[in-house]
């Protein structure tokens, strides 16, 4: 019996430890439910990053199954249609767990770019806070640029 006992407390001592910490939760570089987009692009399959140290900003190129498959097996910027790429732009805060490191802090923008039939992709940029679609002047440049990147090499 004492053993039953002992293996019980245990138990609740082991499962009391795995509580989640909120603290280190950063949903201030999250999405938000007030924000206007079709679907929440931090949750696709992430392709390539970087950041601009001059801007303090840092960047991820997020796409979807057939983005990412193309991306994936192609090093082009032919991408077929049905794909959706998102580059989602933070700026930077100085990390409190890890000295010297940035993480992301609030979302600055997203850009959806979307491969249709037609031959010029759909260019649609969201700021603001919530996020809410802006117009944009650079389209062409700025769908130039999203669609070269190359997917990040990882061992």
């Amino acid at each position: 019996m004492k053993l039953l006992h002992t293996i019980i407390i245990i138990l609740i001592i082991l499962l009391s430890g795995c509580g989640r910490n909120k603290e280190n939760l950063n949903e201030k570089a999250s999405v938000s439910t007030l924000d206007k987009l079709s679907e929440n692009p931090l949750l696709l399959s992430p392709i390539t990053f970087s950041i601009n140290p001059s801007k303090a900003t840092m960047s991820t190129l997020y796409g979807n199954k057939i983005a990412f498959q193309h991306a994936k097996t192609k090093a082009d910027s032919s991408y077929p249609e049905g794909a959706v790429l998102y580059e989602v732009t933070w700026k930077q805060k100085a990390d409190s767990l890890w000295y010297g490191a940035n993480i992301p802090d609030q979302i600055i923008s997203i850009e959806k770019v979307q491969f249709t039939r037609n031959t010029v992709p759909k260019y649609e940029l969201y700021g603001g806070h919530p996020l809410k679609k802006v117009s944009s002047n650079n389209q062409n440049a700025r769908i130039a640029l999203i669609i070269s990147k190359r997917i990040a090499v990882t061992p």
